[in-house]
């Protein structure tokens, strides 16, 4: 009886602690993916927006040697000189940001353009509408 208590408290936990996540949009490259915005990870400062998005894979992606089925990506949006760079990701092995952490970076990259007509467009104009 208390491992099944034990067992119920533990998915009421993580239920509760999972991010939600915004629908932004969705792309055919990489066999196709949709990209979700976490709205309570959203900060704006000046001209600059941080959050987290979410690219959730409909086929099994490999990189660096793991397969994962969703990335989350932390990422600085210049809503002004329309760049955008990534500060940190994570790799999991499932949908939705679940499973297991397969691979995690946490160093910023170099900013980037927003190529037009691109997903990267999309986040972006999304990041700095808000």
């Amino acid at each position: 009886m208390k491992k099944l208590l034990f067992a119920l408290t533990l998915t009421l936990i993580s239920t509760h602690t999972m991010a939600e996540w915004t629908k932004i949009g969705e792309s055919d490259d990489d066999e196709g993916y949709t990209v979700y915005a976490e709205m309570d990870s959203v900060r704006k400062s000046g001209d600059r927006v941080r959050m987290w998005i979410l690219l959730d894979y409909k086929t099994e992606q490999r990189a660096s040697g793991v397969n994962f089925l969703s990335k989350t990506i932390r990422r600085d949006y210049d809503c002004k000189g329309e760049h955008l760079r990534t500060l940190a990701f994570k790799l999991f092995s499932w949908n939705m940001g679940q499973g297991s952490l397969v691979r995690s970076y946490n160093q910023p990259r170099n900013w980037k353009n927003a190529q037009s007509e691109s997903m990267d467009e999309t986040v972006w104009k999304f990041a700095c509408s808000q």
